[in-house]
């Protein structure tokens, strides 16, 4: 990838490059909008315009609900009382719903444009340099095989579309062959892409051995993970001292933390391109986007607010609790100061706010740059300890205490001297709420042990102005719990979807 795209140009380029992502056909054949050379403009290969949209545009509405909704509210990090997000609140999911349609067909998208590159590029395969090459099917296939890792986690046996062999109404294949499909895919990219980045924010050879490090975890596959993961600490990743630069100012994106991040535009008349988090997160009334959002959609849970400390120096990163302080927020006005009466559970996130546009220059209505961080650092050091401990209920290994222990002591925490299985969930927690993997890491947990754990979660709400008045409200899930159903408009599409999965042709 000799030639990148500026991202001021991109405006120009938006309305083009959207034509490599699918819309209703994902569930049929490929797509028939695949991008050619003569589509852009001069001086601009499609190479690099899809290459530089593959980490942005497709991601759009999975990232815009989906993936807090699915990832931190299903398990019960959050309460909300908004429209279709109620059924994810209450694990009531059903196919109807916009939010898993949104998220099913995004997803799907990112498929169909890593296999539009592909074709694209072997197409003109003779006109590449071999690294080039090398690196253009690395990166497509490190995004196709991200897409399938949350496909397979949350709906399960899903259709495989390779954009060679694909049925014109293509059946959803086993599960075992989907994980095996993203294997494939993630260690061609260990072995494909840069050492390192080629641009700032773009994905390398280590970035394809964590995730695939978290899918070999994911399966109980221990010594694997492990033995990725070493070989990614103490490499060119590292823990950032900030904990909340990571999510709250565009110019620390790409920190030495953030390995891979979604990376997303913020422009005034563009569309698709931009983070919307901060318009659902900011607390209602609170004025802190300086515009007609921050609605408050998004309330830490009861029972997420008890899993902090109040030495953890992520807390007030994450979580906005009454008093905390925020001279960066309101700064023209000395301030933001946190009063429990704006929210129902008596606390708001501050995960992924960022401010107005008095503030920044890159803020508009739902618009921020920041990134959306999928991968970092500190999750290569968990899921080295969670290795390490292999389904046991505690370790002493000194490898995992001291990956572990890394990430208690840029919270401000005692380290430990023995790790146990519950300690290990409940850092997780702490680190990556509102990030999209709590209900990951519980369903990572076995089917018992989690509906225990959320049957147990109090995720009510306070009737009073004083927050002291409390309705409880604890959900036990149903055993289907952990696998979200198909989207009913998907099989209204491709009704085959609701035959029993089939093997992969791995041929």
């Amino acid at each position: 990838m000799k030639r990148i795209i500026n991202k001021y140009r991109l405006a120009s380029l938006f309305t083009l490059l959207v034509l490599s992502s699918c819309s209703d056909e994902f569930l049929n054949a490929p797509s028939e909008t695949q991008l050619t050379p003569t589509d852009l403009p001069e001086g601009i290969t499609a190479f690099d315009g899809i290459a530089e949209t593959m980490y942005f545009e497709p991601w759009f509405t999975f990232n815009d609900k989906f993936l807090i909704a699915v990832g931190d509210m299903y398990a019960g990090n959050i309460y909300s009382v908004d429209g279709a997000y109620q059924q994810f609140r209450d694990a009531q999911v059903t196919a109807q719903n916009p939010i898993l349609t949104e998220g099913y067909v995004s997803l799907f998208s990112v498929v169909d444009q890593a296999n539009n590159l592909m074709s694209l590029v072997e197409d003109r395969k003779d006109e590449l340099p071999a690294e080039d090459y090398n690196s253009l099917m690395g990166l497509s296939r490190f995004m196709r095989a991200n897409a399938y890792f949350f496909l397979v986690r949350s709906f399960g046996a899903v259709p495989i579309v390779d954009g060679i062999n694909t049925e014109p109404q293509p059946k959803r294949n086993l599960v075992d062959d989907v994980y095996r499909f993203i294997k494939s895919d993630l260690q061609f990219a260990a072995e494909n892409l840069p050492d390192v980045a080629v641009k700032r924010g773009f994905v390398t050879k280590e970035v394809a051995k964590g995730v695939l490090a978290k899918v070999h975890l994911t399966l109980g596959e221990y010594a694997e993970c492990a033995s990725l993961t070493e070989e990614i600490i103490g490499g060119q990743y590292s823990l950032v001292d900030q904990f909340g630069n990571l999510f709250n100012s565009p110019e620390n994106n790409n920190s030495s933390e953030s390995m891979f991040a979604l990376q997303w535009i913020s422009l005034a008349t563009v569309w698709g391109t931009q983070n919307t988090n901060q318009a659902y997160i900011v607390p209602f009334g609170s004025g802190i986007t300086g515009g007609q959002d921050g609605w408050g959609v998004y309330l830490p849970s009861i029972s997420l607010q008890q899993e902090y400390v109040d030495e953890d120096r992520r807390k007030k990163a994450t979580i906005m609790e009454d008093g905390d302080i925020y001279p960066e927020l309101l700064s023209s006005q000395g301030g933001f100061t946190y009063e429990k009466n704006l929210s129902v559970t008596a606390a708001n996130f501050r995960k992924y706010i960022v401010g107005s546009a008095a503030e920044r220059s890159d803020v508009f209505f739902m618009k921020t740059s920041q990134n959306t961080i999928i991968l970092r650092y500190a999750d290569i050091l968990l899921m080295h300890a969670e290795a390490k401990l292999a389904g046991g209920s505690s370790t002493s290994d000194p490898s995992a205490l001291n990956a572990f222990n890394e990430v208690r002591m840029r919270a401000g925490l005692p380290t430990k001297t023995v790790l146990t299985r519950e300690e290990l969930f409940k850092e997780r927690r702490a680190e990556f709420a509102l990030e999209g993997q709590y209900f990951f890491d519980l369903k990572r947990r076995g089917i018992s042990e989690a509906i225990s754990i959320i049957s147990e979660q109090e995720v009510g709400f306070y009737s009073d102005l004083d927050r002291t008045e409390l309705v409880s409200v604890k959900i036990t899930p149903s055993a289907n719990y952990f696998e979200l159903p198909i989207p009913q408009s998907a099989i209204n599409t491709n009704p085959s979807l609701l035959e029993q999965p089939v093997p992969y042709n791995f041929n």
